[in-house]
C-alpha cells in the first residue's frame, strides 16, 4: 500500500506541472525569458515571452519576418538557442509541443554569422 502511494505521488507531481492551465503558470513564473530563438544569421533574435492568453511559437515563418525584413533563404530557419534539460519535468509538455520542432543551435556560432556588429544601433535582442 505505502508502495503504491509513493508511486501515485510521485506521478502526480510530474503531471501536474505538465496539465495545460497550470503548466503555463508554472513556466511563465519560473521561466519567463528562457527560451529563446534566432535565425542562422541572427537578423532574427526573439524571446518566448509565456502569458495565459498568448499562444506558443508557431513554426511557420511567415509568423516571425514581415515582407519587408524577410531574410534570404538560407537564413529563413528558426533555432532555438536553449538546450532541452530533461531533468526539469515542469516544461516537459512545452518542449513535446513546441521545442521538438526547432533544432537547437549555439549562440556563439550565431553571433559569428551576425553581417552588421551589435554596435550599430539596431533592434537586435543581446542575449
Amino acid at each position: 500500500m505505502k508502495r503504491k502511494l509513493i508511486k501515485w505521488s510521485i506521478l502526480f507531481i510530474l503531471a501536474l506541472p505538465n496539465l495545460p492551465v497550470v503548466g503555463i503558470i508554472i513556466l511563465a513564473e519560473i521561466d519567463q525569458g528562457y527560451f529563446r530563438y534566432a535565425n542562422a544569421d541572427g537578423s532574427y533574435t526573439g524571446i518566448e515571452h509565456i502569458d495565459i492568453f498568448s499562444p506558443w511559437k508557431n513554426k511557420t515563418l511567415s509568423y516571425y519576418f514581415s515582407e519587408a525584413t524577410r531574410p534570404k533563404a538560407a537564413n529563413m530557419e528558426i533555432y532555438r538557442l536553449y538546450k532541452i534539460n530533461p531533468l526539469c519535468f515542469w516544461r516537459w509538455r512545452y518542449y513535446l509541443t513546441v521545442s521538438r520542432h526547432f533544432t537547437y543551435r549555439n549562440w556563439d556560432e550565431i553571433k559569428k554569422n551576425r553581417t552588421i556588429p551589435p554596435s550599430v544601433n539596431t533592434r537586435w535582442q543581446k542575449f
